[in-house]
């Protein structure tokens, strides 16, 4: 061994979570017995020594909730906390609601006129995307829905601003 290899050409890489075929956990990943092992181990030996002799084998049970009698049965624990993507389509409704402060600077500053320029497509699509949490296409579809008309609400009120205090003779 000459003085000019790499780490990675004299031992062998150790197995990465990525890299392995699906379904398969880091006790299943190990090639060998001396895989993954680092310099001046013995084969055998080591964090990734032990493999099961199947796959179905874990180190540790699986948390399986008891079952009334009668009651069908269901694998897994029972889901916790919020559907997917609620939080997200709360976000696109807060960020909907948030430009009913443009309708009140608008009367503030005197034009009653565009304060009926409101982005109520926009909120009542967060509604929908709230109230349909059974679907995640449907939740994704209505969370993109509420983003596009809030930005076009903006990009309208950003032009209708720029107009109204532009110099005279530019406009």
């Amino acid at each position: 061994m000459s003085g000019r290899e790499t780490m990675d050409e004299q031992w062998s890489r150790a197995p990465r979570y990525w890299d392995a075929r699906p379904g398969t956990g880091p006790w299943e990943q190990a090639g060998g017995a001396d895989s993954g092992a680092g310099p001046g181990s013995r084969a055998g030996s080591g964090p990734t020594a032990w493999t099961p002799s199947s796959p179905s084998a874990r180190p540790y049970p699986r948390f399986e909730p008891p079952a009334a009698p009668g009651a069908p049965r269901v694998p897994g624990p029972p889901p916790c906390g919020p559907p997917a993507r609620v939080g997200s389509a709360v976000a696109a409704l807060v960020g909907a609601v948030l430009t009913l402060a443009f309708p009140i600077v608008f009367l503030v500053i005197g034009e009653p006129l565009l304060f009926l320029l409101m982005n109520i497509p926009g909120i009542v699509f967060g509604v929908m995307g709230l109230t349909k949490t059974a679907d995640p296409a449907e939740v994704e579809r209505h969370i993109g829905y509420t983003w596009a008309c809030t930005l076009t609400y903006i990009a309208l009120v950003v032009i209708i601003v720029s107009l109204m205090f532009a110099p005279v003779g530019t406009a």
